[in-house]
């Protein structure tokens, strides 16, 4: 969650005297402390739902919040949410910005035990949103609804920012491959809840077609227990001839080459900054019909949208697109003007500032 961070504790230092960060230990502490934050590591883990393990982790962070006393608690993405709106209720009532960045496997998931997991997050974080020195900031208006029909209910007191924003001028304009073969890039956890399956599938329909179309797939396959197994993927690759090199540092180089942006995700996505990467660099995008995506993509402007889990659709138009250079240009340069329309830090910026102002007047 670095990206955040950036926008996040420029504003909080116009606000705060002190702005301290809790976070695991990623190695990229001392980035942290570079934008002007003290950090306070603080081990947790993101993949389990055990009622004993998540309570202990919950208990530390309660101690965290004892030992410092902040004035506001701001809590990003739906792991430290949870454990944050518990931590809060241990620890006493404090102003608290919860800032969803997407539901994940809690907005979709029809597994029994998650639906419970779900169900008990769900509770602890409208305690947290339902006092008024709360304030509460979605990715997307579809996920707003979401917590509204879980009972999860802000009221007035809400906030709709595009992720953590981009700088324009650090991912510009790039000039549009020139490469006999186009291809497509996947940016982002290999993880099932992305849809990495399913592009899987529609590439071999595609190679069964003899579709002119590489594929690169850029990311981990982390512990997430939907992740997709490495071996199956260094296996697949090596089998249909798509690039795996695991996670990237310079997503501006994989826009260097790449025609187009995939991402077929089943859902949870909040605002998903690769898809705003690939459009600030001038890249097609070719998404799922899903919140987030369906926020910043118009079909057949920016690019092109698609039923999620519909291998069939996903085939097409990633063909219809790598068939088409005048059809990915047009779209890529779409997909830039409409980052500059309201999606960079410094719109970022002005949603945060005023959320902070609203809880200064509480």
């Amino acid at each position: 969650m670095l990206s955040h961070f950036k926008p996040l504790v420029a504003v909080l230092r116009e606000f705060a005297r002190e702005v301290a960060v809790v976070t695991r230990s990623s190695g990229r502490t001392a980035e942290i402390e570079a934008l002007g934050a003290r950090v306070i590591e603080f081990d947790y883990r993101r993949s389990s739902t055990n009622p004993a393990v998540e309570m202990a982790s919950a208990m530390g962070l309660a101690r965290i919040l004892n030992a410092e006393n902040p004035d506001v608690v701001h809590l990003i993405a739906m792991k430290p949410i949870v454990l944050g709106s518990a931590a809060l209720a241990l620890s006493g009532t404090r102003p608290a910005v919860v800032h969803m960045t997407g539901l994940g496997l809690l907005g979709f998931t029809d597994k029994p035990l998650l639906r419970l997991y779900r169900a008990g997050s769900m509770r602890l974080i409208g305690q947290t949103i339902r006092k008024p020195s709360s304030f509460l900031l979605v990715e997307n208006t579809d996920d707003l609804e979401f917590l509204r029909a879980q009972g999860v209910d802000p009221g007035p007191r809400f906030g709709v920012l595009p992720r953590a924003g981009l700088d324009p001028d650090a991912f510009p304009a790039l000039p549009p491959p020139r490469q006999e073969t186009p291809s497509a890039a996947f940016v982002g956890r290999l993880i099932r809840s992305k849809g990495v399956d399913i592009l899987m599938s529609a590439f071999e329909k595609l190679e069964a077609q003899g579709s002119p179309l590489r594929l690169e797939l850029y990311g981990p396959s982390d512990l997430n227990p939907d992740a997709i197994a490495p071996d199956l993927l260094e296996t697949w690759c090596k089998a249909h001839n798509a690039h795996w090199p695991g996670r990237t540092s310079n997503v501006r180089e994989v826009w260097q080459h790449a025609d187009m942006f995939v991402l077929p995700a089943r859902g949870g996505e909040g605002m998903p900054r690769a898809m705003l990467e690939a459009a600030a660099c001038g890249r097609a995008l070719v998404v799922t019909d899903v919140p987030g995506c369906r926020h910043f993509v118009r079909d057949g402007v920016e690019g092109l949208v698609v039923p999620p889990n519909d291998v069939t659709a996903l085939a097409g138009a990633l063909h219809r697109l790598a068939s088409d250079r005048g059809l990915r240009e047009r779209m890529g340069a779409a997909a830039r003007r409409r980052l500059l329309e309201g999606f960079t830090e410094a719109h970022v910026k002005d949603v945060l500032r005023s959320a902070y102002r609203r809880l200064a007047r509480v």
